[in-house]
């Protein structure tokens, strides 16, 4: 089970394809503009069919939205992943330690169990991704605490 992202579609798509296939939801695009949502936001869907209001909010923010196209689609599907590790843990984003990322990192890129392993560039994307959107969740005040432990290098020294 995993994690899924679907992308609000254009405002020429909303009126055709999308009316035809939800049968009774006609006023869905007026529902979505009510509470903020663009084409071209993400939705973040849960293994068990539910979508996540916070996700929903970090999609609609500021900070995501300011992204290019290919940004916004590379966070979210690393998010996606980080997500669906957490889930298949019996642990939502919100509740995500420092330990739960380290763990998610070996996995990702040391594990020999893994046959999809990532090089250190794609897991400091991925990383960006994880810090952008627990930074949003901290500053909007939805979490206390960020999982994301950053390393500063500064003269051939590292910092925590």
């Amino acid at each position: 089970m995993s994690w899924a992202v679907f992308w609000v579609p254009r405002d020429a798509v909303r009126g055709g394809v999308r009316r035809s296939l939800l049968g009774q939801w006609e006023d869905l695009p007026a529902r979505e503009q009510a509470v903020g949502v663009r084409a071209g936001d993400p939705i973040f869907l849960s293994p068990d069919h539910r979508v996540d209001p916070l996700l929903s909010r970090y999609g609609q923010s500021n900070v995501f939205r300011a992204y290019t196209v290919e940004t916004r689609r590379n966070y979210a599907t690393a998010i996606a992943l980080l997500l669906t590790s957490l889930w298949n843990r019996g642990r939502g984003w919100t509740e995500a330690t420092q330990r739960d990322l380290d763990g998610y990192e070996h996995w990702r890129r040391f594990a020999e169990t893994n046959p999809k392993r990532i090089g250190g560039s794609k897991w400091n994307r991925e990383l960006a991704a994880f810090t952008s959107l627990y930074g949003w969740a901290v500053r909007e005040r939805h979490l206390t605490r960020n999982p994301v432990v950053m390393k500063r290098c500064w003269a051939g020294t590292a910092r925590l």
